[in-house]
């Protein structure tokens, strides 16, 4: 009973973050045990282009460390990733996966010039990122209570995370919120103003991951949401965060 349970409860999860969550688990856990070598999975655009070991865009992004603030990295992306799958892409679940592997490429291209080797704090800061410009109005609450909206979440936590690392820049996390923001330019603001929507779902993510006729939610053009669906649980927590004394990591360097 208690197995069907869990695995009930792990079926419950939105399918893309259900999928973040496994490989974030199966792959830090995976190095932390030596079960899988860390040279095989860290970013190297070296080795992606003359050996076309392709599986390090993917495989880079779900390292974290097997520590104790990696329950808050699961949480967060559990939180903000289930409320954006199920909200903002309601019915939506290819544009959702389309918006995880646009921010990664463009994560890993820009990292690429600063020597990060590991993109998860960038691909989590993003979706959080995201889901703070869906949710802008909304009060978030963070260490010991300190209350502030939405929109202003991933500047927190890159300023405490700036704090706790003595002053060290946290460029693996401004990296990741530069490519959220880019994604939310170019597939909301930037239509809305007139133009085209420069970077479409593939068609090809439609067939895995066909549309559903949901009450969701969409971007307006002034960012916030519109026709904004919440399940009853979801709606009486009030979304919000409280990660005392979380150290939020900034991405690793090569060299």
């Amino acid at each position: 009973m208690a197995e069907n349970e869990l695995l009930a409860a792990y079926r419950s999860v939105p399918v893309v973050t259900r999928t973040m969550l496994t490989a974030t688990i199966l792959i830090s856990v995976g190095v932390a045990l030596k079960f899988i070598p860390f040279g095989l999975v860290y970013l190297d655009w070296s080795l992606i282009v003359y050996k076309f070991q392709i599986h390090r865009l993917f495989t880079s992004c779900f390292i974290s460390g097997l520590n104790f603030n990696m329950l808050f990295d699961l949480y967060f992306m559990y939180t903000y990733g289930s409320q954006l799958e199920t909200t903002t892409f309601a019915g939506r679940t290819a544009d959702y996966a389309w918006f995880v592997i646009f921010t990664s490429l463009v994560t890993a291209a820009v990292s690429s010039y600063m020597n990060i080797i590991i993109l998860f704090q960038s691909v989590l800061i993003a979706v959080i990122y995201l889901w703070s410009r869906s949710n802008s109005e909304r009060i978030v609450s963070f260490m010991f209570g300190f209350q502030f909206k939405a929109v202003y979440f991933p500047w927190v936590l890159i300023a405490y995370t700036f704090v706790l690392s003595g002053a060290a820049i946290p460029w693996g996390m401004l990296i990741g919120v530069a490519s959220a923001h880019l994604y939310y330019f170019l597939d909301h603001v930037y239509p809305a103003m007139g133009g085209p929507r420069l970077i479409p779902t593939p068609s090809l993510l439609y067939r895995f991951l066909p549309p559903q006729e949901v009450a969701g939610a969409r971007f307006t053009g002034s960012g916030a949401t519109a026709n904004v669906y919440r399940p009853p649980a979801a709606a009486a927590a009030g979304g919000g965060a409280g990660a005392s004394g979380h150290r939020w990591g900034q991405g690793n360097r090569l060299g």
